[in-house]
């Protein structure tokens, strides 16, 4: 192997040498903050960027950003912070130069008086909601895919591993029989991609056939196919502590005729952060014949902010809803996570580069009582 990677380098050494020498690119430095207007106060953790370059950074603690090497020429220039509108404006680099400049977000202004709460119905006409017919559901909309596409930006700018302690077991009138903890470190960034319809999958392996459900990740959430398999509708506002809550609901197209998922999410009124995830299986009356004593599959996930405008996963709890059996007690089966540590590779500006938290009292052979799943409450 050592003498077939030594040729490919030798080949790649020769076949350089007989190529051109690329000529250097001209570039210049943007540099510049990134305020709220009209009180220019700091925005930490705006994202900034050049789409057209692929470039794109986070402003930091006090809304500052700097952006090297960026070609001479005319750029679009686009500047998001969740809870703000967007800015888009033309920047001129010119070559060895540095561009200085302030940038000023307006708050989305997220009005709740007139608007109608509306029940979960069947969806028949998926996509963004009209801006025009309906401007504050549009804006929630925009919100939550703000939140997915800044913890996108979050993931591969920073890579990030959780560790994070897990319970299995079985859900019987309202208590978890503990079997199995165990802790075990998940990338950040997802490894499987959302697919219209196909949120169950098979696996082959050598020895069995495995099916899995492909649960959508936040990042999923900017995802056209997503958006467009989906159909949105404000569910109305909620307080949890000193917080307000919208409730933004989700559901999947009626044209998918195999499982998918409907959802409810949950954003803070103030910060537009997204406090909570509901997900629940869609059409599970379509599941395999070898998932046929499934009622339904529901996982809900929680966010913990770990610097103002940036979240990462907190929590999740999932429950696998069994068909009641006649004469025999039901089962389901019961999952629950919990973040006990993050570490990035190099981590974001004014972010500790590993962070620790206290792990729950789970342990094997145990009971838990029902407040400790609080998806519990939520059997269809």
């Amino acid at each position: 192997m050592r003498d077939v990677f030594a040729a490919l380098t030798a080949f790649g050494l020769a076949w350089s040498c007989r190529t051109a020498a690329a000529q250097p690119v001209a570039t210049g430095t943007v540099r510049g903050v990134v305020q709220a207007a009209p009180t220019n106060v700091a925005l930490p953790y705006a994202v900034v960027s050049i789409p057209a370059l692929n470039i794109e950074r986070f402003s930091g603690a006090e809304g500052q950003f700097l952006l090297p090497a960026v070609p001479a020429g005319t750029h679009e220039l686009v500047v998001r912070r969740i809870g703000f509108v967007p800015q888009r404006q033309q920047i001129m680099m010119v070559a060895n130069g540095t561009l200085a400049l302030s940038i000023s977000l307006r708050q989305v202004p997220v009005r709740l008086t007139g608007m109608t709460v509306r029940a979960a119905k069947a969806c028949t006409s998926p996509g963004l909601p009209d801006s025009l017919q309906f401007p504050e559901v549009a804006q929630l909309v925009g919100l939550l895919r703000e939140n997915a596409a800044t913890y996108r930006t979050l993931v591969q700018r920073f890579p990030l591993v959780y560790a994070q302690v897990r319970a299995l077991g079985v859900l019987e009138d309202g208590t978890m029989a503990v079997r199995t903890v165990d802790t075990l470190a998940v990338p950040a960034q997802p490894t499987v991609r959302y697919e219209p319809g196909r949120v169950v999958q098979n696996t082959r392996g050598k020895v069995v056939r495995e099916t899995f459900m492909a649960i959508p990740s936040i990042i999923d959430l900017v995802d056209p196919a997503f958006v467009n398999n989906h159909c949105f509708t404000y569910a109305g506002a909620s307080t949890q502590g000193n917080e307000t809550w919208f409730r933004l609901d989700v559901r999947a197209t009626e044209r998918l005729r195999t499982p998918d998922v409907h959802g409810a999410f949950f954003l803070d009124s103030a910060t537009a952060q997204l406090r909570r995830m509901e997900l629940e299986l869609s059409r599970p009356d379509r599941l395999p014949s070898a998932l046929r004593s499934v009622r339904s599959v529901i996982a809900h996930s929680t966010f913990v902010e770990i610097a103002p405008g940036l979240s990462i996963l907190q929590s999740v709890c999932a429950i696998n809803w069994q068909k009641p059996r006649r004469g025999t007690r039901v089962s389901h089966g019961a999952e629950l996570q919990h973040t006990l540590a993050w570490e990035f590779t190099t981590a974001p500006p004014d972010v500790e580069r590993v962070t620790i938290r206290t792990a729950p009292r789970w342990r094997p052979a145990t009971q838990l009582p029902g407040t400790a799943l609080p998806c519990a409450g939520a059997e269809p």
